[in-house]
């Protein structure tokens, strides 16, 4: 089997355990099933997972060439890989991908079986494309911070200084974000308790659990899904 060097993330790890079978082998069982046997491509893109179907064009012993959706393949550009899942496979498979712009086609190798455990966050997350200053409150103290990312669950914030964080657990989080476009800005402000602090580069990188009440996730949702739209949008031809 070929190393491939899976990057660190949330979504999934290197299978250290997959049975024994090499995913080599996989790969010969789709062969002989192919051209009856179509494959799933699963990408994150700015942490919103994108799949689409991949029509099989050729198999060979160390990977496979295949079509995919516009979208999909734009994802494949931007990151490089792709995650196969398909019935001739036991488990996933992380697999390099370069796409050719000409012709459409996207070649697929160095796999490697992997576990995607992306089902262990309880909700979406997205990422911004510019993180928006949002405001923090506790007790007298008020400064503001960068949003890098949102889910219905919590927020990371990066800020200047932990100083400004002093003992306090729950802060009220002031988010100010466009809900539809061409609109001003819909303000949300809840409560959120400060789950871990740690230092990213020059600043601090806050993740915050949110404490809803019902007003609170409908607004929280409605941001989601207009960036989840957004995001989608980047990758359309």
């Amino acid at each position: 089997m070929v190393q491939t060097e899976i990057p660190d993330n949330n979504f999934f790890c290197q299978l250290d355990d997959p049975g024994g079978r090499p995913v080599e082998n996989d790969l010969l069982n789709l062969a002989s099933s192919w051209p009856n046997t179509d494959v799933q491509l699963l990408n994150y893109y700015k942490e919103v997972p994108v799949s689409a179907p991949a029509r099989i064009l050729a198999v060979s012993e160390s990977g496979l060439t295949c079509r995919t959706s516009e979208v999909q393949a734009r994802a494949i550009e931007f990151s490089e890989y792709t995650i196969i899942k398909g019935a001739t496979f036991r488990h996933h498979v992380y697999a390099n991908a370069l796409y050719d712009k000409e012709s459409g086609e996207i070649a697929l190798s160095n796999l490697h079986y992997i576990d995607v455990h992306s089902n262990r966050r309880r909700s979406v997350r997205v990422r911004m494309q510019v993180p928006p200053l949002i405001g923090l409150e506790a007790g007298a103290t008020k400064f503001n911070g960068r949003m890098l990312d949102l889910s219905l669950d919590g927020c990371a914030v990066n800020i200047p200084d932990r100083s400004l964080l002093e003992n306090f657990s729950f802060f009220y989080l002031t988010i100010s974000m466009p809900v539809k476009p061409h609109q001003p800005p819909g303000m949300t402000r809840l409560l959120a308790k400060l789950a871990k602090v740690y230092q990213h580069n020059r600043l601090f990188r806050c993740i915050f659990l949110f404490e809803h009440d019902k007003s609170s996730e409908d607004q929280i949702g409605m941001l989601i899904a207009r960036r989840q739209t957004d995001i989608i949008r980047e990758l359309s031809p």
